[in-house]
Parts: C-alpha cells; structure tokens; sequence
C-alpha cells in the first residue's frame, strides 16, 4: 500500500504511445461497405494458418514478427 505513484508528466510519458495506437483508425472505421474488412480478415486468418503450420521451421523471434505483421495488417 506504500507505493509510491508516478507524477503525472512521467505517467503521461509512459502511457502516451498506447493512446496513439488507440486512435489509429482500424480497418472497418473506414470500411463503408464492409467487403474490403470481410477480404482482410479472411486472408489474415489465411496467412496465420500459414505462418502457424511453418512455426516449427521458423525461430522464435522471426514467428513474433510474422504474427506482429498480421495484426498490422488489421490495424490500418
């Protein structure tokens, strides 16, 4: 119960990046009529498929990455 809380310039400079990423519009803010979304998701989940059945091939780190570029991929 003793600790102590950061000042609020350190807890906003710790805290900002997360609030950026929020406000990035994703894919279906922009999507009018939800085709483009539907396309997007299915070959996400389609290259996931993929990148799961190489992960035995694959090093650690490279993986992470694969699965770090999808999850972008959904986030534009």
């Amino acid at each position: 119960m003793s600790q102590q809380l950061p000042d609020f310039p350190t807890y906003v400079e710790q805290t900002e990046p997360i609030r950026q990423k929020y406000l990035q519009p994703l894919a279906f803010d922009t999507d009018e009529d939800g085709d483009q979304l539907e396309w997007t998701a299915r070959d996400v989940i389609e290259e996931l498929e993929l990148i799961i059945d190489a992960r035995a091939t694959m090093a650690s780190e490279e993986f992470r990455e694969e699965i770090r570029e999808q999850a972008k991929r959904l986030l534009k």
